[in-house]
């Protein structure tokens, strides 16, 4: 009931930001007070949902797992879904500010796709040493083994490297300014409220194996 619940939410709001996506990626026109609605329509549900995500699903037991503040995922669809809905808001109701034309950079779908395309192949990439070892690749779980191979030797967070890279390609592929500049919010988050939960953690678990790997390799790129 509670992933029917959760799913059920996540594909209306897919649905209305595909409404709206339609339009505003087109020519044709609508009534601004149209496009609050659907704004509204589509990212109020994902809201509700990654909050559900979290209360239903991140684990009670604090024993042994990083303590991270939630799921990975669930904070770059945060993030993504805030900047979409503040941009939308400024533009659609309250049209405070309008963003200069040296933002116009970040309106290159070509170039947000391939972006995207990287960021799979990257956390992939990254899931698949974990699936090798047969663990969860979720920082919410205990780790047992710590993985220094293949992409691990580049990067020390590949999947949240993957997962930045996504929603700077998602936002400029949608021509929406707003979700890629978002993407430094989800860096702040992920740096100081999961990465660094992570480290402590696995400092703790691993002692000098992990300080001698992290000394090795960096945080980021």
């Amino acid at each position: 009931m509670k992933k029917f619940l959760c799913l059920s939410l996540f594909i209306f709001s897919i649905f209305y930001f595909v409404e709206f996506f339609s339009w505003y990626l087109s020519d044709k026109k609508i009534l601004i007070e149209d496009a609050m609605i659907l704004a509204i329509y589509a990212s109020l549900p994902l809201f509700f949902m990654i909050f559900l995500t979290h209360i239903f699903f991140y684990p009670k037991n604090q024993d042994d797992h990083a303590k991270v503040i939630s799921f990975p995922p669930m904070i770059m669809l945060f993030s993504a879904n805030l900047g979409f809905l503040l941009g939308a808001i400024n533009r659609y109701h309250y049209q405070i500010y309008e963003l200069s034309n040296y933002f116009d950079f970040l309106r290159l779908p070509l170039l947000g796709v391939f972006l995207m395309f990287i960021s799979v192949i990257i956390i992939h990439l990254a899931i698949n040493q974990f699936h090798k070892i047969n663990e969860d690749p979720m920082p919410t779980s205990a780790s047992q083994n710590l993985i220094e191979k293949n992409i691990y030797q580049i990067t020390r967070n590949p999947m949240y490297l993957g997962l930045l890279i996504f929603q700077i390609g998602l936002g400029m592929s949608l021509k929406f300014i707003h979700i890629t500049l978002f993407s430094i919010f989800t860096f702040f988050v992920f740096d100081y409220f999961v990465i660094r939960r992570e480290e402590k953690y696995l400092e703790k678990k691993f002692k000098n194996e992990y300080l001698v790997y992290k000394n090795k390799v960096r945080r980021w790129l």
